[in-house]
């Protein structure tokens, strides 16, 4: 054999092991960042439901809404429900390799578990605490819809649940009832939220309540957990109304208070005269008093996704939530922003008429 070319082999085979080398460590590499956990979490569109229609429940199809021995009125169109699914959990981590997607999908994104998952907060507790103001949203958009309409509507704020270390540890119990803070009646649980999350650090806030009958004040003072932009009490507050007819929610595995806007329009809209939606697909997102204010929401951005992918002619978010929207609006879809029902409402019948609903121009002033 020449000896030149005895080198050009040897030479090659070192090439050829450096190349193996390299994918054997890319390969191990890609391997690590799957089986990692991260402590990201990543935000994306979730399932879309039109309250006007049904769902599947344990093989049966039933409506999304119900309204007992009420007279109701035909529907048209769809309203659609708007939800966020969070990948990345406490007990179920996402991998540094699950991140990669997500920075490529303008619909998705990433932000700190904590975000989602206060320090302390687990899987567990989340999702009761989902459940509990998907409970509580339902009963305000009842008695906003029947609001709207003027019909009588009783409201109590119950302790339904508490943080054994938060704040209100032994200083309230499930059952009790909210009464007033400061002094002032409590009307409505999204002014006693923004009171709780507007206490100057280290100040008490007097808590008047009901328990087993007997009123009573308490001192509490808000604390800033990690992850949490606000200070909080560390209590779920469900709303015990009385109704003038029974309404009946069928959904699964949704949680959370953001669907109040259009579980109240649903109702209105089947309790009332006239196709609301005149055949048109209608999205929206915002909690719901039980006197008709809507809410700001989280997972703006994602819901926008959603609502684009649904087909959506008409966009209804919360005043409260102009600054979270984004620069490029998903599929240009019309956005009007509502602080009430009532212009949700006025909304729908003005696209329906042919006329302009004000827009995200109102953000700007």
């Amino acid at each position: 054999m020449d000896f030149g070319e005895g080198m050009d082999d040897l030479a090659r085979e070192q090439r050829s092991s450096r190349w193996l080398i390299r994918i054997a460590i890319a390969a191990v590499i890609v391997l690590l960042a799957a089986v990692i956990p991260s402590p990201y979490s990543i935000e994306r569109p979730g399932p879309v439901v039109d309250t006007l229609g049904s769902v599947e429940i344990k093989g049966k199809e039933a409506p999304v809404v119900k309204i007992d021995d009420a007279k109701t009125y035909p529907t048209s169109g769809k309203l659609n429900l708007l939800t966020v699914s969070i990948m990345g959990t406490p007990d179920k981590p996402a991998s540094w390799l699950s991140l990669v997607p997500a920075l490529l999908d303008p619909s998705q994104r990433i932000a700190p578990r904590d975000e989602f998952f206060p320090r302390g907060v687990t899987t567990e507790d989340r999702t009761k605490m989902n459940a509990v103001e998907m409970d509580s949203s339902q009963t305000a958009a009842a008695a906003a819809a029947f609001h709207e309409l003027k019909e009588p509507v009783g409201t109590q704020f119950l302790v339904s649940q508490l943080a054994s270390d938060g704040p209100a540890a032994g200083k309230l119990e499930e059952g009790d009832e909210l009464r007033t803070v400061n002094g002032q009646r409590i009307a409505d649980f999204e002014a006693f939220q923004k009171t709780v999350a507007a206490t100057p650090a280290d100040t008490a806030l007097s808590i008047g309540i009901v328990r087993d009958g007997a009123a009573r004040t308490v001192e509490i003072t808000p604390t800033r957990v990690a992850g949490a932009e606000t200070p909080m009490i560390g209590i779920a507050v469900a709303l015990k109304i009385e109704l003038p007819e029974d309404v009946h929610f069928s959904l699964e595995n949704i949680g959370g208070p953001s669907a109040g806007l259009t579980f109240a329009l649903a109702i209105y809209d089947k309790l009332t005269p006239g196709e609301m939606l005149e055949g048109k697909t209608v999205s929206g997102t915002g909690t719901m008093s039980p006197t008709g204010k809507v809410g700001a929401i989280g997972g703006l951005e994602q819901k926008m996704w959603a609502a684009s992918r649904a087909g959506t002619d008409l966009f209804l978010m919360p005043v409260g939530n102009c600054a979270d929207v984004p620069s490029s609006i998903p599929g240009g879809m019309e956005v009007v922003p509502v602080d009430t029902l009532g212009e949700a409402i006025a909304a729908i019948d003005q696209k329906n008429s042919g006329g302009t609903p004000r827009g995200l121009e109102r953000c700007s002033g």
